[in-house]
């Protein structure tokens, strides 16, 4: 399906928890209000069949931190029948001891949050000493064959975005076989706090265009057009994909995006959480299955770039979507 913007919706981000282990700077927690509450696996396997009846193909698990369900095991297996792809979002602390089993279960590949491999820099953003058991996850990832593995590193000022980080991080990478995806630091409102992120967001102008300069092979992600840019490093390949979500409207208009909160609502951007459509009370009415097919397509009715502010006009929905809302709006902060 398409929202009344022209983008087709393919992938879903279900948030597993909103607990976690670290207590990173960055972290946005999906732009999720707080909430306690956390699905059973049986919904969540009902909400992804009914997604993917609605064009979902792709489901990335998430959180908070998703390893911390002890039967994340059983919630791949469930969604594994109805999609193309299961990937996975994890800071990789328990990666080590998981990776076989999720990958057993169906789990395809991992993105692994590693902001640095300087043990204080890595201490100072996520207040835990973790890099050698993230080293430990993402090599016990990659000998599981969760691949392709993405190292997530949210690019802070003056923290690790300066070249020597990067270099170290590229070694790594390549030691592995995974790819590097630097990430825009996003000011989410009620998550991040903005003293933090007007000190350390950075651009990542220097980084992009030094990477496109050295790049003997260059690709875009379907998903934002993001730019994969493949070069040498000591003499030998690595890939960097460029995450630049920050005052970027063609970044909007390329997501294909829904997200799950933990706590069973259909959110249409990590930037706002106006129009969520909350599936809770339909998972228990007979006839759960065709009211959650129509729930997907109204958040994706809903769904808007954030840059265009949810005060603006709605274009006139397309044919296939005409007839307006069919349940209540949930508007939050």
């Amino acid at each position: 399906m398409r929202d009344r913007y022209g983008r087709e919706v393919s992938d879903l981000r279900v948030s597993l928890t909103q607990r976690c282990n670290l207590q990173c700077v960055f972290c946005h927690m999906e732009g999720q209000p707080a909430s306690s509450v956390e699905l059973s696996p049986a919904d969540i396997e009902a909400i992804v069949r009914a997604g993917a009846e609605a064009g979902i193909e792709r489901v990335k698990l998430t959180g908070g931190e998703p390893t911390l369900r002890s039967d994340l095991p059983e919630i791949i297996a469930r969604i594994r029948p109805h999609v193309r792809e299961i990937s996975m979002t994890t800071n990789g602390l328990r990666l080590g001891a998981l990776a076989g089993a999720l990958r057993t279960a169906g789990l395809d590949r991992v993105n692994v949050s590693l902001p640095s491999l300087d043990p204080e820099v890595y201490r100072r953003l996520t207040g835990v000493d973790g890099v050698p058991r993230v080293i430990e996850g993402v090599r016990a990832a990659s000998a599981a064959g969760l691949r392709p593995i993405k190292l997530n590193v949210v690019a802070l000022e003056g923290t690790n975005d300066g070249r020597a980080d990067v270099d170290r991080l590229l070694a790594f990478a390549q030691d592995v076989g995974a790819w590097v995806q630097l990430i825009e630091f996003e000011n989410v409102s009620g998550r991040v706090d903005p003293r933090v992120y007007r000190v350390l967001h950075s651009e990542l102008g220097r980084l992009s265009e030094e990477a496109a300069r050295r790049a003997f092979h260059t690709e875009r992600n379907r998903l934002h057009g993001r730019p994969r840019y493949t070069f040498a490093s000591n003499g030998r390949p690595v890939t960097v994909e460029l995450v630049q979500p920050v005052e970027n409207p063609a970044f909007c208009m390329e997501c294909h995006r829904l997200r799950l909160t933990s706590d069973g609502r259909l959110k249409g951007c990590l930037m706002t959480n106006h129009g969520l459509v909350d599936l809770r009370p339909l998972l228990v009415l007979p006839g759960a299955e065709a009211r959650l097919r129509e729930a997907f397509e109204v958040a994706i009715d809903r769904r808007r770039p954030f840059f265009v502010g949810p005060e603006t006009p709605m274009p006139v929905p397309a044919p296939s979507q005409a007839g307006g809302p069919l349940l209540p709006m949930v508007t939050g902060p």
